[in-house]
């Protein structure tokens, strides 16, 4: 990694620790009342695209009993999660990608680890463009390496997972959020309860997957949009879907 991108990393990490994760804690605060009597003692959590860490530690500050479930393909972050939280009995990390089935799929490695993906990006993208040139990349791929992950579905793991309820489901995975949820609705007789799911949303062309499809699937199947956070930069922002049926 050359110092520009650590540098950028750096900045991007301080804007997200002062203005997005303050405002997303204020947002769980008021849905976490929907969990009755103020909230549970302990959250269930499951972490798709844990990267660094960065949702596990938010989710323990909110409560440090929390039990978290996260997925990171990336084998060298996976490594490194694994030695953070090595004796933290209730955090349980996955060297695995979670999409629409159980296969393995090219995982492309970001030079800006927080966008790596199963994705194919949009070339003609013009934020593809703008990213570029902020990272000094001009006319060069961001990919820096791929290989073979295996992935499995949100519907499998949680059938195999001694669970009877999911408080939260965050799901930042740069394009793939679609082929996820289609792997968490694909067979609703092995689904564990989810209560609420936070989505990251891309508004700008660097994925082809629309949000309209998104927004569809997570309705019929019973969520309703409540809260959504901006990021500090970027046309970006977290949604978070709160499931009506056990509201």
């Amino acid at each position: 990694m050359n110092l520009r991108v650590r540098i950028i990393q750096v900045l991007l990490d301080l804007n997200e620790r002062i203005y997005f994760y303050p405002r997303l804690r204020k947002a769980y605060v008021n849905m976490l009342s929907h969990f009755g009597n103020g909230g549970k003692p302990e959250l269930t959590v499951v972490d798709v695209g844990s990267n660094k860490g960065q949702s596990i530690e938010f989710f323990l500050s909110l409560n440090p009993r929390s039990k978290i479930f996260g997925f990171e393909p990336n084998v060298d972050l996976f490594d490194k999660l694994q030695h953070r939280y090595l004796g933290h009995s209730n955090v349980i990390v996955y060297n695995k990608g979670v999409s629409s089935s159980s296969e393995k799929r090219i995982f492309r490695v970001n030079v800006l680890d927080e966008t790596s993906t199963f994705e194919v990006v949009n070339d003609s993208s013009e934020h593809l463009a703008w990213k570029k040139k902020v990272l000094g990349y001009s006319g060069k791929t961001l990919v820096c390496d791929q290989y073979e992950v295996q992935t499995t579905t949100l519907a499998e793991f949680l059938s195999d997972v001694d669970l009877t309820m999911v408080d939260v489901l965050k799901i930042d995975v740069e394009g793939h959020e679609l082929d996820c949820l289609k792997g968490l609705f694909g067979d609703k007789g092995t689904i564990v309860p989810v209560r609420l799911i936070q989505l990251e949303e891309h508004r700008d062309d660097l994925y082809t997957t629309g949000m309209v499809e998104i927004e569809e699937l997570l309705r019929v199947n019973g969520f309703e949009k409540r809260i959504q956070v901006k990021h500090g930069f970027g046309n970006l922002y977290d949604v978070l879907w709160l499931n009506k049926s056990i509201e």
